[in-house]
């Protein structure tokens, strides 16, 4: 990531504006990073990963062996071995 002064992003906004489409550009002021300026596409991205529409994780198969495994609610936890006899069942080994 390549980083600039205030003031050279101040007096080179329309470089700054190019240098951006290839990679996010830090602003410094007096030796302290103060702002990040990236693309549109990029801060797209980064509020959909944020927002959760880019890649969500599924755990409804986790959470129902949960409830249906026999020690459930008899204050033995859930160990190692047995999730991972869990997922080789589900997904197979």
């Amino acid at each position: 990531m390549t980083t600039i002064a205030a003031t050279d992003a101040k007096n080179r906004f329309g470089e700054l504006l190019e240098v951006i489409h290839r990679e996010p550009v830090e602003i410094s002021k007096k030796g302290r990073t103060v702002a990040v300026v990236l693309s549109i596409e990029d801060y797209t991205e980064m509020q959909q990963k944020i927002s959760g529409e880019f890649g969500k994780t599924d755990f409804s198969g986790i959470e129902a062996w949960v409830k249906d495994h026999s020690r459930v609610g008899t204050g033995t936890p859930v160990d190692e071995e047995d999730y991972r006899r869990h997922l080789d069942e589900k997904y197979g080994a």
